[in-house]
């Protein structure tokens, strides 16, 4: 991080400045600052993410399913196949005996990733997706 800062001031109803110590207090941040910051870094990031479909991204996106729904399995799968160039890896997780985790790491356009992640959504037995991104 740069050395050179600029200080601004913000102005906050007392209940945000209260929940904002409580974080920083439970995270264990140096002061309210570096918490804005940090803050402030997802904001950017989403501003880019849904501001530039073409901007290059690296994430993850969490599909959780039900295990026994009928061609889950194989139709994750062929979507995967499909997307190759935009997943990097892909890890199975067995939440329980019904329930599946599985989490793709992904790198690409913005739009990729999204059109990726609304074909898993599309699933039948697609329980969630969630996708996160973050800029280089």
């Amino acid at each position: 991080m740069s050395d050179e800062f600029d200080r601004i001031s913000l102005t906050l109803p007392s209940s945000m400045v209260d929940r904002l110590d409580g974080i920083v207090d439970d995270w264990e941040y140096p002061s309210r600052s570096a918490a804005v910051r940090d803050s402030l870094r997802d904001f950017f990031g989403a501003y880019e993410w849904e501001s530039d479909g073409d901007h290059h991204h690296h994430g993850t996106i969490v599909v959780v399913h039900d295990h026994h729904a009928a061609g889950i399995a194989d139709e994750l799968q062929t979507i995967q196949h499909e997307m190759a160039e935009t997943i990097v890896s892909v890890q199975h997780i067995h939440l329980s005996h019904d329930t599946c985790m599985e989490t793709l790491v992904v790198e690409g356009a913005a739009g990729d990733i999204t059109a990726l992640a609304n074909q898993l959504r599309s699933v039948t037995g697609v329980q969630q997706v969630k996708v996160v991104v973050v800029d280089e």
